[in-house]
């Protein structure tokens, strides 16, 4: 089976404010961090992805019942978690730097992993399961991707390509349409529940596994989110650009299409 390299990725990217540069993103990336055990899982969401998603257009109007009409036995993507997320410690310390910045950087990964736990609570779904953590990590990317963060109306990417007020209410109003709703990402994560679940490989995880994954996906997320975040807060169009490849990059290396071809609906994740 060929190895899937888990890690995350950095850059170091600076603002220039007068002869000062203002540090963005956390820099000196960790070296890859090679987990075996969640080899099964990342090989199997993408064989599924193609099985299952590609070339497979959605239904018209989608479908508005994506809950389960029964519950499973067995929850295969929930996990109990552990008190200590796994991998902050793991990645700094395999990271460059002295003690006090490998601490520094694992707050940081810590705190990424704290957001998310406490984010989204419209959704009403666990967060201590991979499923929300695939959906977690498929709408961060999306969002960054397609500008799509509430930020200040001067700030803000799509109201800064108007030319008047007309064009920029026409602009907003497409950013709205493109953010997806409570709907489709609760059919995202039922759509992935069951797609995780099919597969004996997935099923002999241990929660340790589960965490480590889910804890992957979210740091990645969470790196281009924080980076993204603080270029748009600094106004400076190359790191919205740099963070905007890298949300590319994650979307389609998980997808295995270009982004183009991802697609949400009420039926959930759709690649063309």
């Amino acid at each position: 089976m060929k190895r899937i390299l888990l890690f995350v990725f950095f850059i170091t990217v600076f603002s220039s404010v007068g002869a000062n540069a203002q540090q963005v993103f956390i820099p000196a990336p960790p070296a890859p961090v090679y987990i075996p055990q969640l080899d099964p899982v990342w090989m199997h969401v993408q064989r599924q992805v193609t099985a299952n998603m590609v070339n497979n257009p959605p239904p018209k109007g989608g479908a508005k019942n994506s809950k389960p009409t029964a519950k499973a036995a067995v929850d295969y993507t929930m996990y109990k978690p552990r008190a200590e997320n796994y991998l902050p410690k793991l990645l700094s310390q395999a990271g460059k730097g002295n003690a006090a910045e490998k601490s520094e950087t694992e707050q940081f990964f810590n705190t990424l992993i704290a957001n998310y736990k406490q984010g989204a609570p419209h959704h009403e779904l666990p967060k201590n399961d991979l499923a929300y953590g695939i959906l977690h990590f498929i709408l961060v990317n999306y969002e960054v991707y397609y500008d799509l963060h509430n930020v200040p109306m001067e700030k803000d990417p799509w109201a800064k390509r108007a030319k008047d007020g007309f064009e920029r209410i026409a602009l907003l109003n497409q950013k709205k349409s493109r953010l997806t709703t409570t709907e489709e990402d609760r059919a995202m994560y039922y759509q992935f529940k069951k797609m995780l679940s099919a597969k004996p490989e997935f099923r002999k995880m241990t929660d340790e596994d589960k965490q480590k994954m889910t804890e992957t996906l979210v740091i990645t997320a969470g790196i281009v989110d924080d980076g993204y975040r603080k270029a748009i807060d600094a106004e400076d169009e190359q790191l919205i650009n740099q963070a905007h490849e890298m949300a590319k990059q994650n979307l389609e290396k998980l997808l295995g299409v270009p982004i183009d071809k991802i697609k949400i609906n009420l039926s959930g994740l759709h690649l063309q």
